[in-house]
């Protein structure tokens, strides 16, 4: 059978699987997407509920990409609205803005210890430079850019908060993927207007789909349906069997019966130590050990309706305290007003990290709801126990891949087995094992479907870029391939 008549399987419907289907359906390329789920979307989803809609935590759309960024606009369109972006830090009972701003630390903490952080910084600075090596974990990453106080006051407890582990025991990738080029000079040299030339910052504002973040998933799915793509929800992939470059096969269940579907590609967003597992012929004894080492944190939201017009003016707060159960919280009405059926109502998204099986996961959700709303009610003193109308809970897993020290060296087994498989591609957040926002999976879906159609492209350098990824410095050219409107072609 030749390989043009054969479908390319994507496996997943999420933000990367939709939009390499989305990109080889334009193309003329048949295209059929497995989900497990009933409905599409994977992490960007939207649950309503009594006409209140709650995001699975709080999504935003920005990019230094102009071509992705107007394929965005081009997909969603009206349904787009601006938000402009309020978010806070809670710390020891107070509230600092974050991204930080030297000015209103300097307010709020004073010169003493403000001058107190900048020598630590200073020292940081002088102990990396002087450093045979670049940092290794989060907490010396955090200190070189930020000194030792800054890191105790605003990274140390968020980041243990969120990935379950102590900073030493965490790689110092994901700080470079994070704030690479970040610090408290440049932080000090924007409130003081230094920088040689002037930065766009996407920080300041960002769109947003008016019913919720599903839209964006839901988009993509609609055009795929309409020309002809098939979506199998509820469907479960059992094994992947492999048979040779253009000849694959994907053993599903679906609605109790097994199912065998031929591609002549398939492209992955499986949680990577899962394919692993899936995969026909078996790994070797070393891919399967790396693969069992790869860990996810988890995710609960606890969402909350409210009898009051407003809660705050955020975006997101963060929350330090380790007594506290949420680590952030966000207020839809602040992103849409589409997101309450009642003007004079709001509503809260409350996100609890954790992992299957311990204390917080353990929880039961009359549990969850009581400690949730206590500390709203005495330790952010921002709502009072009687404005919450109703609560419903969710429970996420495989929300977040946790960089230990030792994850690079596990991918790397993994990708260079994979590597032997042509035919077979990995990708998105969970495929990949990458903390990708949305706008890099649909990237990496939007490249890998491109270099499918000829073009020399890299999806996986994705995400990779060595600078701050929420400003564009002038000049700044792009550190890998990029997504470009139009269509591909192959490259010399």
């Amino acid at each position: 059978m030749a390989h043009e008549s054969l479908p390319v399987i994507v496996l997943g419907a999420g933000a990367a699987g939709l939009a390499a289907a989305h990109e080889l359906n334009r193309n003329g390329r048949a295209v059929t997407l497995v989900e497990a789920a009933p409905r599409v979307g994977g992490l960007c989803r939207t649950l309503e509920h009594r006409g209140y809609r709650f995001d699975l935590g709080g999504h935003r759309w920005f990019t230094k990409n102009a071509d992705l960024d107007a394929w965005f606009h081009r997909l969603l369109g009206p349904e787009l609205v601006p938000v402009d972006r309020i978010s806070r830090v809670h710390f020891e009972g107070r509230y600092f803005q974050y991204p930080i701003e030297v000015g209103d630390l300097l307010r709020k903490l004073g010169p003493r210890i403000m001058l107190d952080a900048g020598l630590r910084c200073v020292y940081a600075g002088l102990v990396q430079a002087l450093a045979a090596e670049p940092p290794k974990n989060m907490r010396q990453a955090y200190i070189a850019q930020f000194g030792s106080r800054l890191y105790e006051m605003f990274f140390r407890r968020y980041s243990e908060k969120v990935w379950g582990q102590p900073c030493e025991q965490l790689s110092a990738d994901w700080v470079s993927q994070r704030s690479k080029g970040l610090s408290l000079w440049t932080l000090l040299k924007d409130a003081l207007r230094l920088q040689r030339e002037p930065v766009t910052s996407l920080i300041d504002r960002f769109y947003y789909p008016a019913t919720g973040y599903a839209r964006l998933p839901e988009r993509m799915a609609e055009d795929i349906v309409a020309r002809g793509g098939e979506l199998r929800l509820s469907t479960r992939v059992r094994s992947v069997r492999w048979h040779g470059p253009e000849d694959l096969e994907v053993v599903c269940d679906r609605e109790g019966q097994t199912e065998v579907l031929r591609g002549s590609a398939v492209l992955s967003t499986v949680p990577l130590g899962a394919l692993v597992g899936m995969l026909d012929p078996a790994c070797p004894a070393p891919v399967v050990e790396a693969a069992r080492g790869l860990v996810f944190r988890d995710l609960i939201t606890v969402n909350l309706i409210l009898k009051r017009p407003q809660v705050s003016t955020d975006t997101w707060v963060y929350v330090q305290d380790e007594s506290v159960l949420f680590g952030r919280l966000h207020e839809p009405k602040n992103w849409s007003p589409a997101m309450v059926p009642d003007a004079g109502t709001t509503s809260l998204v409350l996100e609890c990290f954790c992992s299957r099986g311990d204390a917080i996961w353990s929880l039961d959700d009359a549990a969850l709801r009581e400690r949730c709303v206590r500390d709203l009610v005495e330790r952010l003193h921002l709502i009072e126990a009687e404005d919450v109308v109703d609560a419903f809970i969710v429970r996420t897993t495989h929300a977040y891949p946790v960089y230990d020290l030792g994850y690079a060296e596990r991918i790397a087994t993994i990708r260079a087995h994979l590597d032997t498989l042509p035919g077979l591609h990995i990708l998105g957040r969970s495929g990949t094992f990458r903390y990708n926002n949305a706008d890099h999976s649909v990237e990496m879906g939007l490249l890998l479907a491109q270099r499918m159609l000829g073009a020399r492209l890299d999806h996986l350098a994705v995400n990779t870029e060595p600078t701050y990824q929420e400003i564009v410095r002038p000049g700044e050219e792009p550190a890998r391939d990029r997504f470009q409107l139009g269509q591909p072609a192959a490259r010399p």
